[in-house]
């Protein structure tokens, strides 16, 4: 049977149902490509390329070899060209490659052969290239291998199949030439090699022994390494992942006084003060998140017990992408900040001398041409008109401005071009859609070479001051009140108990009288004792509340969460029945933080927000408390629909006794209590008109800030 008659199914047998295959009379089994590339790239790995080649092509010539024993039997050849033929053949349907057979030599009397041709789509060649990559050598190792075994067998003598191009190295195809062993010319004697039997254990040993001489080169190496280290005058240190010190060198011992035995047991944050230790565990933090370096100042104390200014700079040591430890130098900067000292205090002497320079850039600059129109504004001065600088030019101050604003600074204008003086002036400006500013603006007028140019004039934003100073008289006012409320409620509650305990005397003396029950006298007088108790207890409480407002004291706080506790309070204000008639609404805007807080006092302020918010709304309407974070407080709102305030009242609500109610419905101290309340809770309280009508009144409780640091710092440990 000639090669090319050979058929696939004729050497190929499926029992899938006993789990064989059979080919060529052999049991055979089917292998993805992938799983042999895989056993490539372990061997490659694990032995290098040098023995996986050796061993997979002494794998493919025991398959070629065993393949040319058995097909004889199949294909019953009539030459030896022909028997030869089929291996091609074979290798196809084993799903190797496309073999193409180019020439065949077969001279039997000189045992002289040589075969030639070509593979296309070798699998060996794709893997490889899917594994490793384009190639420098000829990489199809098994299929080389196959080719050898196969016709070993058929000429019964070694042969050798040398691939000259391989598509795994970037070639068209793979060509390849098969010859005798003996015939190969000197630049194939090495592939002798591959064929040969492989010693893995003289291998090994020789591995073994490469090994052992590069650790003794990286041990020395390494000794070096720490020589170095450990003679260099700064102090140089190692971490490990979690911050444990590693490595101190000689330099950084002998300057902190540590001994070597003390530092498994120590950690950066030890080698600080006690006020920098937080700052350093967090510091490792910030390494691991930024996987860089980074540097931090720290001070130190010395083996002497001396404080030493030190900057650390520490890096991550990497392992395959993993953060395993840090490496560190901790430098002294003891000079180097004497010398930003020095600068400091030069820095300082300039910008005294020149503070009115400073002022004049940081401040809102405008210029005004002679016509009166802006021919300059600064960054500042444009935010503040609400336009962008290049709109402001040639425009006048009344097409910018508010009117009054705009009259002012034309006064000052004509003033200044007619050489009068004066002290600065304030006006008020409105950015689009931002609230009004109030600016303290001085000027002066522009001239060169004598010729005055214009005027130019500096506007300071002073509206944070005046709210300031508004504040600070209205705690001085209150604290005044409080002081004489206190002292008028102390003196009154004395002769208000002796009232009160005569009127209980008189009271039990009458009882006693015989026939006081029946005498109608005696009711007008039993009533009119009563009446003196009830109004004296009422004088009572009005006291109580003066001292309540007057008082200072240090208050406990809790860290609560202030939603779940204003939900509470307000459900038993609803079963108490203080907002029945009211439709009351809690909203909560996005995420609030934790607030550190009194509860019981919270819930006194928040109680008489919500009885005067019933009360301006003659107990029926609509009450709103919102819940919103800002910044690192969290804002609670309570919104009425009644009144609101009057013009006047908005800068007197929280004065002691002031109050809009009916004689005899309020004593005007409640929003005083709160205003006292929140003072020490170190929040505040504000109250305004809403646009669509009604009051409302904020709180501002501050986030609990010491138990989130306290937080950070434990996770640290």
């Amino acid at each position: 049977m000639r090669a090319d008659q050979l058929d696939f199914y004729s050497l190929v047998e499926f029992s899938p149902d006993s789990g064989a295959i059979q080919f060529s009379g052999r049991r055979a089994i089917l292998l993805h490509t992938d799983a042999m590339g895989a056993l490539r790239k372990e061997l490659v790995e694990t032995l290098g390329a040098d023995i996986a080649k050796v061993i997979l092509t002494r794998y493919g010539f025991s398959c070629g070899f065993e393949d040319a024993g058995l097909l004889p039997g199949f294909m019953h050849p009539d030459t030896l060209e022909e028997f030869v033929r089929g291996g091609p053949r074979v290798h196809m349907f084993s799903g190797i490659a496309e073999v193409e057979t180019r020439s065949v030599e077969v001279d039997r009397a000189r045992g002289h052969y040589r075969m030639s041709g070509n593979w296309r789509r070798s699998y060996e060649a794709e893997q490889h290239l899917r594994l490793f990559g384009r190639s420098d050598e000829a990489v199809c190792w098994t299929l080389a291998g196959y080719a050898s075994g196969f016709a070993s067998y058929v000429f019964q003598t070694d042969m050798i199949c040398v691939e000259h191009e391989c598509e795994g190295r970037g070639d068209e195809h793979c060509s390849w030439t098969l010859m005798n062993a003996a015939e190969c010319a000197p630049e194939f004697e090495g592939l002798r090699k591959y064929f040969q039997p492989l010693n893995i254990k003289d291998r090994i040993n020789v591995l073994e022994g490469k090994v052992y001489e590069r650790t003794r080169e990286l041990e020395a190496s390494e000794q070096r390494y720490r020589n170095l280290i450990e003679d260099l005058p700064e102090m140089v240190f190692a971490l490990h992942v979690s911050g444990r010190m590693l490595q101190l060198n000689k330099a950084g011992r002998t300057r902190l006084g540590i001994t070597p035995e003390q530092l498994p047991n120590m950690r950066l944050r030890d080698l600080v003060l006690p006020e920098y230790q937080v700052a350093a565990s967090n510091f490792l933090k910030s390494i691991a998140s930024a996987r860089a370096a980074t540097r931090l100042d720290v001070v130190m104390r010395d083996a002497g017990g001396r404080p030493v200014p030190m900057r650390l700079q520490v890096e991550p040591v990497f392992k395959d992408d993993k953060i395993v430890g840090y490496s560190g130098l901790a430098i002294d900067i003891t000079a180097q900040q004497e010398r930003e000292r020095k600068l400091t205090e030069y820095a300082t002497r300039l910008e005294n001398r020149e503070q009115q320079i400073q002022d004049i850039i940081n401040d809102a600059v405008y210029v005004l041409d002679l016509d009166g129109r802006f021919s300059f504004v600064n960054a500042r001065m444009a935010e503040l008109l609400g336009v962008p600088a290049d709109h402001a030019i040639g425009r006048s101050c009344s097409d910018l401005m508010l009117h009054s604003s705009a009259l002012r600074v034309e006064r000052d204008f004509r003033r200044r071009l007619a050489g009068e003086g004066g002290p600065p002036f304030e006006i008020m400006l409105a950015p689009g859609g931002a609230p009004n500013r109030l600016l303290e603006v001085s000027s002066a007028v522009l001239s060169t070479d004598g010729y005055p140019e214009g005027v130019i004039g500096v506007a300071r934003d002073i509206t944070a001051r005046r709210e300031m100073e508004r504040q600070l008289a209205q705690a001085n006012r209150l604290s005044a009140l409080g002081q004489f409320a206190s002292g008028i409620a102390h003196e009154i509650n004395n002769p208000l108990g002796l009232v009160s305990g005569f009127a209980e005397e008189l009271q039990a003396l009458m009882e006693s009288i015989p026939g006081a029950q029946s005498n109608p006298d005696f009711d007008v007088l039993r009533q009119g004792l009563t009446t003196i108790q009830e109004q004296a207890q009422r004088c009572k409480a009005i006291t109580d509340n003066l001292l309540l407002f007057s008082r200072k004291q240090a208050v406990p706080l809790e860290v609560v969460d202030v939603a779940m506790l204003v939900r509470e309070r307000l459900d038993s204000y609803r079963e108490l029945g203080l907002t029945r008639g009211l439709d009351v609404e809690l909203r909560t805007e996005g995420p609030l933080p934790a607030v550190a807080t009194n509860p019981t006092l919270l819930d006194q302020v928040l109680r008489n927000l919500v009885k005067n918010a019933r009360d301006a709304m003659d107990g029926r309407g609509r009450v709103v408390v919102v819940l919103r974070p800002a910044g690192g407080a969290v804002e609670l709102d309570v919104l009425d629909e009644g009144p609101g305030l009057a013009s006047g009242v908005i800068d007197h609500v929280f004065d002691p006794f002031f109050t809009t109610k009916a004689p005899g419905r309020g004593t005007g101290l409640g929003l005083s209590i709160c205003y006292g309340i929140m003072s020490e809770l170190g929040g505040r309280i504000e109250c305004g008109n809403r646009p669509e009508g009604g009051a409302w009144f904020r709180i501002h409780l501050p986030a609990d800030e010491v138990g989130s640091d306290g937080g950070a710092e434990a996770s640290m440990q």
